[in-house]
Parts: structure tokens; sequence; C-alpha cells
């Protein structure tokens, strides 16, 4: 394995799990966190639970004690502290190192200008987790990875890495990683933004029909900044995006939702996880991220600035999360 010292920034759900994989699996890994009673506890054991059952002492520290020299980067931290956190490794990571971002939103933009386009990797995480406190993860869904040079094409890293992912979960490599992280953007504007602002999970936004037409409606925007901004999207289940969302074809996008999100339907999106718990929330890149693209495309979102707006306003504690909030929608012509 070409990567003696593997570096993972943020050991939460993903990062946390990933870490404690690849540890287990035998390979030199350092997890990053903040958080010094999760750090303590990760080093005693970490206990991973769902879909996969584990315990695993992971040797964890806070950013600032570590001295040591990494040769691959997994950013596993929410959008918000990627600057931070880049500027706090980059001093300590070998100067060709792989930058991996296993984040949300379109962050290896940030990336790239930071470190350097060549070493910037996206990475889709096709699996889910949450964080139930210090030293205690659950992995919640199934899946692999997809890696690929960003924004497209592949350098001799690239292979390297899935092999490295491939100890954690399938992973296949991608020429066009742009195309799968703007398909991923479909579902997590649509699917997370909307649920997070009605109080649902993914499994009941689907089964309300007013909150699937606007998560559709989302959707359909993200889509057509995506299309504007030159964007060639890759498969969604299986099918071309391109196939059902240039036709705008409700009935065709319900059932492939219902289809796609069938175990998946416990889900609690990540943006209602930090609001219960009364942390900042990465809607700037996702919904908000759709807003500013939209603008500087001229496409029109008006469906994903209002679900920017309320996530923002329940944020600051000015507004309740509730069902009721998708009532403001009706002034929003809605995919038919």
């Amino acid at each position: 394995m070409p990567f003696k010292n593997i570096l993972i920034v943020g050991g939460g759900a993903l990062g946390g799990i990933t870490g404690a994989v690849l540890t287990k699996e035998g390979e030199n890994v350092v997890v990053l966190d903040t958080d010094k009673e999760h750090v303590e506890q990760m080093r005693n054991g970490l206990s991973i639970s769902g879909i996969r059952e584990m315990k695993i002492p992971v040797n964890a520290m806070l950013p600032e004690d570590f001295k040591g020299n990494a040769d691959i980067v997994l950013l596993c931290v929410k959008g918000l502290y990627t600057q931070d956190a880049l500027a706090t490794v980059l001093p300590v990571t070998s100067k060709d190192a792989p930058i991996v971002s296993f984040q949300n939103g379109i962050n290896e933009e940030l990336i790239a200008k930071m470190a350097g386009e060549e070493r910037t990797i996206g990475c889709i995480v096709l699996w889910g987790g949450t964080n139930e406190g210090p030293g205690r993860l659950v992995q919640t869904s199934r899946g692999g990875f997809v890696v690929g040079k960003w924004p497209r094409g592949t350098t001799e890293k690239v292979p390297d890495v899935s092999e490295l992912l491939s100890k954690v979960a399938p992973t296949d490599v991608s020429n066009n990683i742009i195309g799968h992280l703007w398909s991923k953007l479909l579902i997590n504007a649509s699917m997370t933004g909307v649920g997070t602002i009605a109080g649902l999970s993914y499994g009941e936004v689907i089964g309300n029909d007013v909150a699937k037409r606007i998560a559709v409606t989302v959707m359909a925007e993200v889509y057509e900044v995506g299309k504007a901004a030159g964007v060639d999207f890759e498969q969604i289940q299986g099918v071309q995006a391109s196939t059902f969302m240039d036709k705008k074809d409700y009935d065709t996008i319900s059932k492939l939702m219902e289809y796609g999100f069938k175990d998946a339907r416990e889900i609690k999106p990540s943006l209602l996880q930090d609001i219960e718990k009364g942390r900042r929330t990465e809607v700037d890149f996702t919904n908000g991220y759709i807003v500013k693209r939209g603008k500087e495309v001229d496409v029109r979102t008006p469906a994903n600035e209002l679900v920017t707006n309320i996530v923002k306003q329940a944020e600051r504690g000015d507004r309740t999360i509730t069902i009721n909030n998708l009532e403001e929608f009706k002034n929003i012509r809605l995919v038919l």
C-alpha cells in the first residue's frame, strides 16, 4: 500500500467509521477531532453499531497535537470548516499527498485553490452514519465509494486511493467526479433540505405528496443550474439523470425516489440533526450553493432559496421545525 501515514480529519460518523475499519485492517491511521471527550473515547475504544458492529481503539488526537507527516488526507469535516481544517493540516502533509473530500456539497473547489487541483480528489460516500455521542457511532446504511480526480480525468494517485478505501467498502473510480458530486447534490438538496425544514425522515418525505413534490422541484432547480454550468450529470440509481430530469416527469422521478430510498427510509437529514443539537448547518454548501451558482449562471432557484432561508431561521432559533413550513411553498410553481 503506497500510503504509510493516513490522516483522517474529522472523527464523526464517516471519518470515525472509516478510521476504525482501516485501523482494524492494519493501516497506520490518525484521526483528528476537535472534541476532546470524543478523542479520549476513540483512543479507549470506538464503538460502532448498526450495519457494522465493532469496537476498536483508534489513534485519535486533537488537531494541535498532530506533529506527524501524512501522505494522504481524508477530509471528513463539514464544509463550514474546510478552510480552517486545511490550513491546519497542509503544513504537516506531504507536498504531493492527495486530499480526499468525503464532504457534502462541492468543497473540492476550495480544496483545489488551497492544495492544488492535481492533489484534489472527490469522493462520493454512498453509505450513511450518525454520531450518538463521544466514542459511539452508528452506520445507518450500506454502500460504497466513488472516487475521482477533481474535476475530471485521473491521476496516478486515484487507483491508490481506490485501493485504500476498498478496505472499507466497495470503491469505484470515475473520470467525471464532478458529475457524480452534482448528482449527489440533487439528492442532498432535495431530500435533506426538504426533510429538514419539515422535520421528516427520507421515508416520510417520500410518503408525503406535498413534501415529495417540493423535493422534486428543488431537484429540478439543481439540475437546471448544473446544466447551465456545463455539468455532465452521472447516473442516479442506475438511470441517467437527463433521461428523467429533462422531461420533468414527476411520476417517473417519484417512482425512482421511492425505489432508490427503499433501504434508507429511516435516515434523518444531517441538517436536521445539526439543528436539533444546536449546531450550525452546512446548508450554504447544499441548497445555498445552488442559489449562489444559480445567480452566476442566470437560473432562478426560488425553492432552494426558500429552503435555505427556513433552515437558517431554524438555526438561529427564529423558527420551529414543523411540517407546516411546507405551506410557504404554495407561491412557488412546483414540478407538475
